[in-house]
């Protein structure tokens, strides 16, 4: 199938006004093709954007249209190039996962669809089904999951739900009984056939995740698992949450390395898979570059916090959550910035790598409280605040994207700041954000805000994250142009390029060619417009003279305001 049927979905999509018969037509269309016709490589990721999107339009009959070719699509591509289909997962999986909850010939179809991926990267899946399945807001959604999982058994026998047993199990206490029950009928049809191993391995995960005892023995009973252990338990040391943030330890553990846990949660057959919740995105040496001008916070003198299970982690984390309550006075500041380094401390750990879903299920409740540290007037804890966030961004990456848009409202605000230490460190933390977490259409908003902010400071900072954000996500040209980015983009660089402030003017010239190196024509009419003066600046920075079709390898020059100098407390 052609490039142009792609622009042309995406043009009709695009309209303020769409024509809904000629729209259902040409999906109609699409999907005749998809089964009988290869796809152009580069139209890939507009069909998908394209169709994910058009899956939950208002317009009822433009949604099934749409998700009837987003399932052709898929199976498609499973054919012709199984290595794409990895490649767009985190944006086509969920979607697959969130139809689950409508009609049975929906669902239906979604289910083949969910199966094609796991055939493709059962790994993607199989992460994708923890966050957009069973931790979703519908309880219909993680019914439909549970259900799922064994159709994907019976059509696939390779598939087990070892790596997914954590959540399963964990379903048990769902607060709604249909998917409680949905998830008792699951483990007997998964567990039916299992062998001792198997058996064994979900004994021991009810055990450890203190299912109630009814509960329990139901399930353990009906598979014929004798419910009591033979050995004697070893009686496990309470638990407190520690009131200081030096060498913070769990009782019922000692340190050890990460290198050695990790070896030793492969020797005991843990249940849970070492792997992060999201992928992690490929950074670019461009953008590598740049972001090793920033100083490393790893440098800090803070020792790594190790839990040894996500249980132990969620009582630490969710004991974190009441010192962030209400405002900051006298008498909690300091608390404050106790748990932040305690945040600190645990990302350092096994924390994320071991336990990513429990992880991020718990910081969703202490985002809250990081923004707040990042606001505050005390400039030691909003510089904790800011390393913290630098932390998880350079851990986790595109694991804390839903965490994003809250902590870039801070960061921008913070670096307008008198105080030259805390503005700073809000760039610092921004940047960082930037090239490690995926692109999204609401910052790039916000970054145009900045571009037009009273505070000529944070201006030239969001110079400086604008080119970061075209060398990171260049990648993404065709989001970008769906959502309306590229103007907002080509604004900021007319804005910044008649900025009354000439140290703003020149921050932004190196941003203009990377916006030239991705929209060669735009760029052409902004320097059009530009005076001699001007125009002879710019093309001083020009990377390559000789040719404006230069590439995105070629060296950059460095973001303004960022150089060699520590985040200072």
């Amino acid at each position: 199938m052609s490039y142009s049927d792609a622009v042309s979905l995406q043009r009709q999509f695009g309209q303020r006004e769409i024509d809904i018969d000629s729209l259902v037509n040409f999906l109609s269309y699409l999907r005749h093709e998809f089964k009988h016709q290869a796809v152009e490589p580069k139209a890939i990721e507009i069909y998908f954007y394209c169709l994910s999107k058009g899956s939950f339009y208002q317009n009822i009959k433009v949604s099934q249209y749409s998700f009837a070719c987003l399932c052709h699509l898929v199976k498609r591509i499973y054919f012709q190039d199984q290595p794409k289909l990895r490649r767009y997962a985190n944006d086509v999986v969920p979607v697959l996962i969130e139809k689950l909850a409508e009609n049975s010939k929906v669902h239906d179809i979604s289910r083949k669809a969910l199966t094609d991926y796991w055939r493709a990267t059962s790994l993607d899946v199989e992460r994708c089904l923890r966050k957009a399945g069973f931790l979703n807001d519908s309880f219909i959604v993680r019914e439909q999951t549970l259900k799922f999982l064994c159709s994907l058994q019976a059509a696939e026998p390779k598939f087990s739900p070892r790596t997914l047993l954590f959540d399963i199990v964990s379903t048990l206490r769902d607060p709604v009984e249909s998917v409680r029950t949905a998830c008792k009928d699951s483990i007997m049809v998964l567990y039916k056939n299992a062998a001792l191993q198997a058996m064994a391995e979900l004994k021991s995960e009810i055990q450890n995740q203190n299912i109630p005892a009814n509960m329990a023995s139901g399930v353990l009973s009906a598979l014929g698992i004798q419910e009591k252990s033979e050995e004697p338990k070893t009686p496990v040391a309470p638990f407190e949450v520690p009131d200081a943030a030096s060498n913070v330890t769990i009782p019922s553990m000692k340190r050890t390395p990460l290198a050695v846990l990790t070896v030793q949660a492969q020797d005991e057959n843990r249940n849970v898979p070492v792997m992060p919740l999201g992928v992690s995105q490929s950074v670019s040496p461009s953008v590598e570059v740049l972001l090793q001008r920033i100083p490393a916070s790893a440098n800090d003198d803070l020792k790594p916090t190790f839990v040894a299970s996500s249980s132990d982690l969620e009582i630490l984390m969710e004991g974190l959550i009441s010192a962030f309550d209400g405002k900051e006075t006298e008498a909690n500041w300091a608390q404050r910035q106790k748990n932040i380094v305690i945040l600190r401390e645990i990302i350092r750990g096994n924390a994320y790598e071991d336990h990513a879903i429990t992880f991020i299920t718990c910081l969703r409740g202490l985002s809250g409280g990081i923004s707040k540290a990042v606001s505050s007037l005390r400039t030691t804890l909003s510089a904790h605040g800011c390393k913290l966030i630098m932390d998880l961004a350079t851990t986790a990456k595109n694991g804390i994207d839903p965490f994003v848009d809250g902590f870039m409202q801070s960061l921008v605000k913070l670096s307008s700041s008198t105080k030259k230490i805390a503005a700073q460190n809000a760039n610092f933390a921004i940047t960082v954000l930037l090239g490690y977490t995926s692109f999204q259409p609401r910052v790039a908003g916000m970054i145009s805000s900045a571009c037009r902010d009273k505070n000529a400071q944070t201006r030239l900072y969001a110079a400086g994250w604008l080119q970061l954000t075209l060398i990171a996500h260049q990648t993404h040209k065709t989001i970008m142009e769906s959502f309306n980015c590229v103007e907002l983009f080509e604004n900021c660089i007319k804005s910044c390029l008649a900025d009354a402030n000439p140290k703003v003017r020149e921050a932004v010239r190196p941003t203009y060619w990377e916006f030239q190196s991705i929209w060669p024509q735009r760029a052409a009419v902004i320097i059009k417009n530009l005076d001699t003066m001007a125009k002879k600046a710019l093309e001083k920075l020009n990377p390559k003279p000789e040719s404006t079709a230069h590439k995105a390898e070629e060296k950059r020059p460095p973001l303004r305001g960022i150089d060699r100098v520590g985040l200072k407390s």
